[in-house]
């Protein structure tokens, strides 16, 4: 993803404004047709940016309440959760496990503080602002998401189970998140600098592998919940969305010369 990429978008986003149906809705209805065109202006942070900020804040209010609290609660729920903590629990083997817990360590917070605050300052030595404020997004956003739905619904974690005994709650997966707000931003990093089709096709799928080895390290150690672990896997994508968004926003307004 580069800036070439909105600029497909905005030549597309004009096309379509300009075939007959838009302009019969513009020409009936001028004060809806202009609000739609300023939430998914380029232009200004307040069009499109500020439309994908507000999905995302609200999809993660969306999933942190109602919906969430009835779905994790349900009965089918725990006993799929249950059925696969005991499941890992029974196949565990010691070897295997202290792997997964190494893996597992690198989405702890502090490996996780020092890669994200050195990848923040060499930004902003480069001057590559936008750079570090998607970085500084994607870190805190998740943080915060993480933080409010441990506190929000103070689920236990499956103690009889566990490889090793964690303190604070269970929902949502702080690992699972990371791996994807944070390192899906660093693979996302090494995907925009490489015009290989090859290359991007190689990281995506390490991309992917390294999720899934996160999500199965947390399930495997029975630190976490299968619930735990999807939870953390929609909110770190939302928080990568929202990050990758910002920076290619900002890159298409500094280099932007049409």
């Amino acid at each position: 993803m580069n800036r070439v990429t909105f600029k497909l978008l905005a030549d597309l986003a004009q096309k379509f404004v300009e075939t007959t149906i838009v302009l019969r809705f513009k020409e009936k209805h001028p004060k809806t047709f202009l609000f739609i065109a300023t939430r998914l202006s380029l232009n200004k942070f307040s069009g499109l940016p500020l439309t994908i900020l507000s999905i995302a804040i609200i999809s993660n209010l969306f999933l942190l309440f109602d919906f969430t609290e009835d779905t994790i609660n349900s009965k089918e729920f725990i006993a799929i959760d249950s059925f696969i903590a005991k499941l890992f629990f029974n196949i565990r083997i010691e070897s295997l496990a202290r792997g997964f817990y190494f893996i597992s360590k690198l989405c702890d917070i502090p490996t996780v503080s020092v890669i994200g605050a050195s990848l923040i300052i060499y930004f902003l030595i480069r001057k590559k602002f936008h750079f570090a404020i998607g970085t500084l997004t994607s870190l805190l956003g998740s943080g915060l998401s993480i933080y409010l739905g441990k506190n929000i619904f103070e689920i236990d974690r499956p103690h009889q189970y566990a490889y090793y005994q964690e303190n604070y709650f269970s929902f949502p997966s702080g690992h699972s998140t990371i791996s994807v707000a944070f390192y899906g931003l660093l693979f996302y990093f090494f995907i925009r600098n490489s015009s290989s089709f090859k290359t991007w096709s190689v990281l995506i799928s390490i991309a992917f592998v390294f999720w899934i080895l996160i999500g199965i390290s947390r399930l495997y150690l029975c630190v976490h919940y299968f619930s735990d672990v999807t939870a953390g896997y929609i909110l770190g994508f939302l928080w990568l969305l929202l990050s990758i968004s910002i920076i290619e926003w900002r890159d298409y307004k500094l280099h932007n010369t049409y």
